[in-house]
């Protein structure tokens, strides 16, 4: 099936009604911090196989999560509480290298490898205050952690790792709560084989998506966490 071809001088998505049958919506283009906000904004997203060129997808229906209708179990997250430790965007750095140890494994290279282009550009959307992470301590050492975008009110999900499935568990709960705190509308979830499969989602359809994205990236800013 015929794809559109991105120049690398100039970033413009086609629209998202374009995708072909498994969301591929186009190839090529310039990878950078600027051109990923923007993708966010018209409802794509950035993935492929590191030996690939860059490719931009919009599938149908979209996965995403809300916040408000999460499954909320109290006592269970009492108890992952009353185990791990919580931080909000306070060593985001060694959580993109544990994302690497897990998922840069040469034996099976494939869409979720974090390259270090990848680890320059999240890094810098981290000062610029786009990227919070929830990190999950486990007597002191770094044990799992969610990370995403944030324009507006909608909140771009890229990695989550853990050394086990409590501790990522916990992460996206956490992440959740304070989701639900700021008033958060959704989180997006590219596609359903990028996360953790214990999480509940919702099938959202792509125009619907879209619309909602394009909205929010007519007024970007800056949504931290707090601690």
């Amino acid at each position: 099936m015929p794809y559109f071809e991105l120049q690398k001088d100039e970033f413009k998505l086609p629209p998202a009604y374009f995708a072909d049958i498994d969301g591929l919506l186009a190839v090529g283009g310039k990878i950078s911090a600027e051109n990923l906000l923007k993708a966010y904004g018209e409802g794509a997203y950035y993935w492929h196989h590191p030996l690939k060129r860059i490719q931009w997808w919009s599938p149908d229906p979209r996965i995403v999560l809300f916040p408000e209708s999460y499954p909320w179990d109290e006592q269970a997250y009492k108890q992952l509480s009353e185990k791990y430790e919580l931080s909000v965007n306070l060593n985001f750095e060694n959580l993109l290298r544990l994302c690497q140890e897990y998922y840069n494994r040469e034996t099976q290279m494939g869409p979720q490898w974090l390259s270090e282009r990848m680890f320059r550009i999240f890094m810098e959307l981290h000062r610029q205050g786009y990227i919070q992470s929830i990190e999950v301590w486990d007597q002191g050492e770094l044990a799992g952690g969610i990370f995403g975008a944030t324009i507006e009110k909608l909140f771009f999900g890229e990695y989550l790792v853990g050394t086990s499935d409590a501790v990522m568990n916990f992460a996206v709960s956490s992440l959740v709560k304070k989701l639900c705190e700021k008033g958060y509308k959704l989180m997006d979830m590219q596609k359903e084989t990028v996360f953790y499969q214990g999480i509940p989602y919702e099938e959202m359809a792509r125009l619907t998506y879209v619309s909602i994205c394009k909205e929010n990236a007519m007024a970007i800013s800056n949504q931290a966490f707090k601690p």
